[in-house]
């Protein structure tokens, strides 16, 4: 470091490891850091709010630059490490200064969602959606968008969260309001399980013949022969990968996008 100036070492800040998707993601990273002989340190953190007070903290340990796996929701967080000479690569967040953004492709995942359903045959659509998060309200948004304009009421929104337990909560108020989707589609696989079981143990109805669900991230349990989980899978190397050569290199700010795709199991029919 006395030589060149550069220490080698890249934060990266994660948060949400109860969800198997973001274990997968640091492993990507790191592996992708080290292919170009940077280190990384992790840095556990439930939100940007954290990682604003962590700012200092990251300096201390003079960092050439950071990974944020948490959406950066204030510019304020942004500008404080580009001023202290930071560059930051942010996933699934909106830009903010020279912030540079690695987003998968959520505005396609939620329009292939909604025509996905709909062309197996559903009329009632509903959404599980996650908390205050840009990739969820993109999933939202063209989700809802893809529904309406094939014809069809607007889905049902219902505010799940990101676990297992929210997904089966938010099911569960969901069929006891006496809504009927005959499709849903959810944030993430946890919420996308939870609901399941929820609609079967708790209401006696079976999926796909009576609701169809797809959830999003491809964890390794959606593949499971219990569940078998229509989903949609995100390429995380090709992330890590982009999430490396963003930091290294010095462009202007920019996003780049990584395509999902839509794993077909036994959660929906043919």
């Amino acid at each position: 470091m006395l030589q060149t100036g550069r220490s080698g070492l890249i934060a990266v800040v994660m948060g949400g490891f109860y969800n198997p998707v973001y274990a997968e993601i640091l492993r990507c990273i790191t592996a992708a850091l080290k292919a170009r002989n940077l280190e990384s340190l992790l840095v556990d953190a439930e939100s940007d709010e954290n990682l604003d007070h962590l700012v200092g903290e990251l300096s201390r340990y003079r960092i050439d630059g950071a990974i944020s796996t948490l959406a950066i929701r204030s510019p304020k967080v942004a500008s404080n490490l580009e001023r202290l000479g930071i560059p930051i690569v942010a996933i699934n967040s909106r830009r903010h200064g020279k912030m540079r953004v690695v987003s998968t492709s959520n505005r396609t995942t939620g329009s292939t969602a909604g025509n996905a359903l709909i062309e197996r045959g559903c009329r009632k659509l509903a959404y599980l959606a996650g908390r205050d998060n840009p990739s969820q309200h993109d999933r939202q948004r063209s989700f809802c968008k893809a529904v309406t304009t094939r014809g069809l009421a607007p889905p049902e929104i219902v505010v799940a969260g990101f676990t297992y337990e929210e997904g089966y909560l938010a099911a569960s108020r969901l069929f006891a309001s006496g809504a009927r989707p005959d499709g849903i589609f959810c944030v993430n696989d946890l919420v996308a399980i939870g609901a399941m079981d929820a609609i079967k143990l708790q209401f006696g109805l079976r999926v796909p013949e009576d609701v169809q669900v797809i959830g999003c991230d491809d964890i390794p349990m959606a593949g499971w022969r219990r569940h078998d989980l229509t989903t949609f899978a995100q390429d995380m190397e090709a992330l890590g990968v982009a999430c490396a050569d963003l930091l290294q290199d010095e462009p202007p700010a920019q996003t780049l996008t990584i395509p999902s795709q839509l794993i077909l199991r036994g959660t929906t029919l043919p």
